[in-house]
């Protein structure tokens, strides 16, 4: 079939490449299907298109593609021209597992050959193939990401080393979580999400703050022009059962005014005795052209994540003897008062103008609001080997703890990007601005000993009463965060194969914290530098090398006095390079990197802060290096194919290997197929996850006696009938051969283990 035919794209603004690239992305799945349904034996191919949105097509020849004779002349069609905006970075309805082009790493439209770092991005299609339903199910699945789960609501995630706090929502930094839900991500549902963008490295330049391990960009669905509805039902393994609808339609004849909602439930049990996993969410936007180059956004997002029978750590996992404990992975201790509520609430508005001359004006205004309540009960110790019991100080005792707080952030971001001309040559500049105040306030009843009479650790089914934490007295913790900043970034053509990316970041930071009555305020200026250059090799591979900044304000850290750390510097060198093939629809790229980080928080055992919190000290000269291999997008027709490998090796200031309770390599692959002739109903698909062993060292950090999990592989099967081509079935497979593994071994000296084999049968729906 012929591809879509463009001019060199060193000649191209990144406006008009922008436009181009939507072709090949998301109305490629329309061309395609073109011979069977509206252009007969013929497709037209796209050559041109107008700094105003609108495309020409021209005629082209095309073999007719269910395998008939053709005839040597071919067909032709007159030329068309179609007009209205495109974002051809959206995955949605390309089939695709990658995408055109990406602003994740600079603000600015490049595709994946034109970013100077390591990156991902996690397709719709890919969502809906795995049945990622979560950004935890996300991110599990992503190259150079690990995840680390102390129990069934806090799952933390890092990326070459160091703990991910960097979260967007469309762009804009936001943070998310709190001291209960570990990272705070893991249960958000992806129903709203067209793709999940992940910059490796250092981030400075966007985030502003964080670590130098991965900034996860969220961007949302947008409302289309035309009407469109989709529906799914899902029913699965421990009477798990979902739900998701999801309409987009337009308000006025023209489409100019449009909306979409997009709404979700999930409720079930799990294979962990009596915890019950609920969530429901939903979605709305209106959008609106209220000229022809002016855009405005209103929208709202909520998430509602109930669990009942939630889990506080795990089981203990050594003996009074020194001997290692093993459980069944659906042993649990958590009662039916046991719970750890979420609720996420986004509003925001966006106006963007497009410009005559290419430059883009764009104004995002974005409030975040979370509520949590947790009360948990976990159990402690080291039991008898022979009757599962103890008496003191040996044995598994219960311990308890209570929090509850919300959050409020207003965040306003400011920005202009477009072409240039300097010397002859054509350039592309970005510059914008950032404010941000956060308010938070939280009241905890420290983790206490809720009673001495030892648990038996072979029969967890006793029910344990509720503490009467009403008449406890709680550590109050009110925080005022405000930032400012700065950021711009220029990409400079030096020459047709050579491009220069160079900018940065002033950040203004600024604390107001308040525990228990002990107040601090800290104020701090910092600035993030970006460089990358990238040499075009030739039309398929291009070679880059980057330097990347980023600060830490590390907020969530204290030292024994009760008082926060002052920021982390960190920094990233890498060189790479990168592949595009096929025209652009499957992307390779290889990276090796080098981060340093000097104040990072490091865990000081066996102390505390004042409000009962694990006390921190800043240590200097942490390092991390290695590689990174990724692979995304599609082989040929209708084979779609994911693969990774990463690997690093870290140590902090001290020399002693940094967070060892992370696998040091990973590697996965996912892929589908939709067979050929009149197969082509069906779609199979497969992959495999491993990661190497991770342990905890004894007597360091929250472990006593340290603990270890092996290397191993999980394996995951899919399969899909189109009955129509508006309805299909799915059934997904996990964890085929039922492989026993750890989530986290050595914690606090406990266990908790992962999901067995299970099954989840989906019924889509499109219109």
């Amino acid at each position: 079939m012929s591809r879509l035919k463009t001019a060199g794209k060193s000649r191209l603004p990144i406006e008009m490449r922008t436009q181009r690239a939507a072709l090949d992305g998301q109305y490629k799945g329309a061309i395609r299907s073109a011979p069977r349904t509206v252009l007969g034996s013929a497709v037209a191919a796209a050559v041109f298109m107008s700094g105003q949105g609108a495309f020409a097509v021209e005629p082209a020849q095309l073999q007719n593609e269910v395998g008939a004779k053709t005839s040597q002349e071919g067909t032709t069609l007159p030329a068309i021209t179609v007009t209205g905006r495109v974002d051809s970075a959206a995955t949605e309805g390309t089939g695709s597992y990658t995408t055109g082009e990406t602003a994740a790493a600079t603000r600015l439209p490049l595709s994946f050959q034109e970013t100077p770092q390591s990156m991902t991005v996690i397709t719709r299609q890919r969502m809906n193939d795995q049945q990622l339903n979560s950004v935890q199910g996300v991110l599990e699945n992503t190259t150079g990401v690990s995840s680390y789960q102390s129990d069934s609501e806090r799952t933390s995630f890092y990326s070459r080393g160091f703990l991910i706090n960097n979260v967007q929502y469309d762009g804009i930094p936001t943070v998310v979580g709190n001291i209960v839900s570990g990272s705070g991500i893991g249960s958000l549902d992806t129903a709203f999400y067209d793709r999940v963008e992940v910059v490796r490295g250092a981030s400075g330049l966007l985030t502003g703050t964080g670590n130098p391990s991965a900034a996860i960009n969220l961007v949302r669905k947008r409302p289309t022009r035309e009407f469109s509805a989709s529906a799914s039902l899902g029913a699965g393994s421990w009477d798990t059962y979902r739900g998701m609808g999801d309409i987009s339609t337009p308000l006025t004849e023209d489409g100019r005014v449009r909306a979409r909602m997009v709404g979700t439930y999930q409720d079930g049990h799990s294979y962990v005795d009596g915890y019950k996993p609920q969530k429901k969410s939903f979605y709305g936007i209106i959008e609106a052209d209220l000229t022809p180059h002016t855009t405005v956004s209103l929208g709202f997002d909520y998430q509602d994540i109930t669990p009942k029978g939630s889990t506080w750590g795990g089981l203990p996992l050594w003996f009074s003897d020194g001997t290692q404990a093993a459980y069944s992975r659906s042993k649990n201790y958590a009662q039916d008062w046991s719970h750890s509520d979420n609720t996420l609430k986004t509003a925001f508005a966006e106006i963007e103008h497009r410009f005559d001359n290419g430059w883009n004006l764009r104004a995002v205004a974005n409030q975040y609001r979370t509520e949590y309540d947790a009360e948990l009960l976990g159990v402690v110790g080291r039991p008898d080997r022979a009757t599962g019991l103890g008496s003191y100080p040996y044995g598994a005792f219960p311990v308890a703890l209570a929090s509850e707080g919300r959050s409020r952030q207003n965040t306003l971001d400011v920005m202009a990007s477009g072409p240039f001309e300097l010397l002859g040559r054509q350039h592309d500049l970005v510059v914008g601005a950032t404010s941000s105040r956060r308010t938070a306030g939280q009241e905890d009843i420290a983790p206490f000993f809720a009673g001495f009479a030892p648990v038996n650790v072979y029969d967890l089914s006793t029910a344990f009463p509720r503490p009467n934490f009403d008449a406890m007295a709680s550590i109050p913790t009110r925080t005022l965060i405000k930032q400012s900043g700065v950021y711009s970034a220029a990409r400079f053509s030096l020459a047709d194969p050579l491009k220069l990316i160079v900018g940065g970041r002033f950040s203004n930071y600024e604390i107001d914290d308040d525990v228990g009555g002990a107040s601090l305020h800290y104020k701090k200026s910092e600035f993030a530098p970006y460089a990358g250059l990238i040499y075009d090799i030739d039309k398929t591979y291009s070679a880059y090398v980057s330097y990347t900044g980023i600060f830490n304000p590390q907020t969530d850290y204290r030292d024994s006095r009760g008082n926060v750390l002052t920021p982390s510097k960190g920094t990233t060198k890498e060189i790479g390079l990168k592949g595009a093939y096929m025209e652009g629809r499957l992307n390779a790229s290889l990276a090796l990197f080098d981060t340093e980080l000097d104040n990072a928080a490091q865990m000081l055992a066996g102390t505390y802060t004042p409000g009962g919190a694990q006390a921190y000290k800043g240590a200097d000269g942490t390092k991390s290096r290695g590689m990174e291999l990724d692979l995304q997008g599609e082989l040929g027709r209708g084979w779609n194919i994911y693969a990774g490998i990463a690997h690093f090796t870290a140590q902090g200031g001290d020399g002693v290997r940094l967070n060892s309770q992370i696998p040091r390599t990973t590697a996965q692959l996912f892929t589908t197929y939709q067979l050929p002739g009149e197969w082509n109903r069906l779609t199979l698909g497969g992959g495999v996850k491993w990661q190497s062993h991770f342990y905890q060292a004894p007597n360091t950090g929250t472990s006593s006696l340290g603990g270890e999990q092996h290397s191993y592989a999980l394996v995951s099967l899919v399969a899909r009938y189109a009955f129509t081509k508006k309805t299909n079935v799915a059934v997904n497979l996990n964890n085929v051969f039922d492989k026993k593994y750890a989530l986290q071994k050595g914690d606090f000296d406990t266990v908790s283990y992962g999901a067995p084999c299970n099954v989840m049968v989906t019924l889509n729906y499109k219109y």
